[in-house]
């Protein structure tokens, strides 16, 4: 209504200025002229409509100001009329104007109010002057008695005009009422469909990316932003390689096959999202229509296969393991019977015989080495059947302290290796394996510390929050691996340090034991991060009296301090 206001003040004011012109052009050299009566029309127009400026930014309801705004303009019109010559003013057409201008703002009853009052207005300054009751406006003379029949001829028709105009009027604001009623209607659909495909769109778990022909980023989902990394103020406009680097050839295949219209391809690729990680995305492409059919970019759906890949891999990894495990098993039983009987041969003919140096020195290099093979036949056998696991309640900081403890004073250290340590304040208690657990950190320690030959970085941290898994960190900044490297980490017989290659194995089949997981990243030449999560539920907490209490009773510990140590 504020908006029609405006506009109806705006077209009040161009037609008087065109009225102006106009006269202005045609009036040249004529005796009579309507400009001097016209331009104080204008000039009281220019000052009312100043005044409904002002008032449209009060409260006053926009329909009273409509109300008053046209009533005001049949006033002026009807004094315009009456001082351009009543039924024979030219001015009249004017009222013809302001009825339809009435359908704008009101219904069927305003305008009857208005055309009515625009009808009797007229009627009463006609006949007032035709009937000699009021004397014409200056300049005009009175009506001749043989001029009475056509003047009021003129005058039944110029009323019947304005009254064939409100009906014409009425008829139009209704279907002007009509009409907009549909149109907020089919508006308010059209946004609610559009509000529920983005919703639909932001709901899905899918990532979904648009792009237009040219391959750069239109519009990207939340589950996008979520998966990739990439917030869609940072890609839009940008080539979809950004986000999965080179996939031309995939899109051309995917597009090739609708138009062959064969089964839609699914394709698998890797990439990295935003912050660096690597990410495995099962993707498909098609492409972005209009109404008229006509392809106006791409739609590219994708989900998040990592943790799918990741178990795939685990299970063709226990496969693996399984076979070898056993086959370890059986080598493990059949060597070390004639081993022990080797040795035990060995040292009778040592003691027996008069051997010299040099085959004494033999004789020592024989028992070495068979006691060398015998301790790789046992950890082929805690690989393939480990100890049963003995629960006990343990302290994991105090664990891991005695562990680097223990790495300081190994040869293997040098003054260029530098160790960081980071625990819990509080001590962290588990039902576990101590034994076990000793063994995991030891191995993880000493492969960080193997991983860097020429010293480096070890940072070991614990994370413990209340509730939650513990995990426990080895990060070294040593030559890290490559990814077939990464992926036979824990296979037997896998080492790049010239040891029998079960450490490893060892420690995913006891982290295993523990119903944890061990997670890897790594990358070659940039160091790599092992951690070992076990799960909440073997977390155990003590009550002031120092007996073990329910872990579901636990309270909110403090943040970790973080304490640090170089060699």
């Amino acid at each position: 209504m504020r908006r029609k206001i405006q506009w109806l003040m705006i077209s009040r004011l161009a037609i008087m200025g065109a009225l102006l012109v106009a006269l202005g052009l045609i009036e040249q050299g004529t005796v009579r002229s309507f400009i001097p009566v016209l331009a104080i029309g204008s000039t009281f127009v220019i000052v009312v409509s100043a005044i409904h400026f002002l008032i449209l930014r009060t409260r006053i309801p926009y329909l009273v100001q409509g109300y008053v705004q046209l009533s005001l303009d049949i006033l002026i019109v009807t004094w315009l009329v009456y001082h351009t010559g009543d039924v024979e003013s030219p001015f009249l057409a004017l009222y013809l104007l302001i009825i339809p201008a009435a359908s704008m703002l009101f219904g069927r009853m305003g305008i009857s109010w208005l055309g009515s009052f625009a009808g009797v207005l007229y009627a009463g300054t006609s006949l007032l002057t035709i009937s000699g009751m009021i004397a014409r406006a200056e300049g005009w003379p009175l009506y001749e008695a043989n001029a009475i029949a056509r003047i009021e001829f003129f005058f039944a028709l110029n009323l019947m005009a304005i009254f064939a105009v409100v009906v014409l009027s009425c008829q139009l604001a209704e279907r002007m009422r009509r009409s907009e009623s549909q149109l907020a209607t089919a508006t308010r659909e059209l946004a609610d469909n559009r509000l529920f495909n983005d919703r639909v769109i932001e709901s899905m778990r899918s990532g979904l990316v648009t792009t237009d022909l040219q391959g750069r980023v239109r519009t990207i989902n939340r589950a996008a932003e979520e998966i990739t990394g990439y917030k869609a103020q940072d890609v839009r406009g940008k080539s979809v390689e950004t986000i999965f680097g080179d996939i031309e050839k995939q899109i051309e295949v995917g597009l090739e096959s609708i138009r062959t219209r064969s089964r839609l391809p699914r394709f698998d690729i890797g990439c990295r999202t935003a912050d660096g990680r690597d990410l495995h995305l099962g993707f498909s492409v098609a492409p972005l229509v209009d109404e008229a059919d006509r392809s106006g970019g791409y739609v590219l759906t994708f989900q998040d296969l990592t943790e799918v890949m990741e178990l795939e891999r685990e299970v063709r990894r226990q496969e693996r393991l399984a076979a070898l495990g056993k086959m370890a098993a059986g080598l493990a039983h059949e060597i070390r019977n004639p081993l022990a009987s080797m040795r035990g041969s060995v040292q009778v003919l040592a003691s027996e015989l008069d051997l010299s140096p040099d085959q004494s020195q033999l004789m020592d290099i024989v028992l070495r080495e068979s006691d060398r093979l015998n301790r790789i036949v046992s950890d082929f056998l805690t690989y393939a059947r480990p100890p049963r696991t003995e629960r006990a309640l343990v302290e994991l900081s105090s664990i891991l302290s005695e562990t680097i403890a223990l790495l300081r004073n190994s040869p293997e250290l040098t003054p260029a290796h530098h160790v960081l340590e980071q625990y819990p304040e509080d001590p962290v208690h588990y039902n576990g394996d101590p034994n076990q657990i000793r063994q995991i950190f030891w191995n993880l320690a000493r492969n960080a510390i193997q991983a860097m030959p020429f010293g480096g970085e070890l940072r070991v941290t614990l994370e413990a929050d209340p509730g939650s898994e513990v995990t426990i960190t080895f990060s070294d900044s040593g030559k890290g691996m490559s990814c077939e490297q990464k992926e036979r980490l824990f296979e037997p017989f896998n080492s790049s340090s010239g040891g029998t290659g079960l450490g490893m194995a060892i420690v995913y089949q006891l982290v295993r034991d523990h119903n944890g997981k061990i997670l890897v990243e790594s990358e070659a030449g940039k160091g790599t991060q092992i951690s070992i999560k076990l799960p909440a539920s073997g977390r155990v907490t003590r009550d002031e009296s120092g007996l073990p209490s329910d872990p579901d009773s636990m309270h909110d510990a403090p943040s970790p301090v973080a304490v640090a140590s170089s060699i």
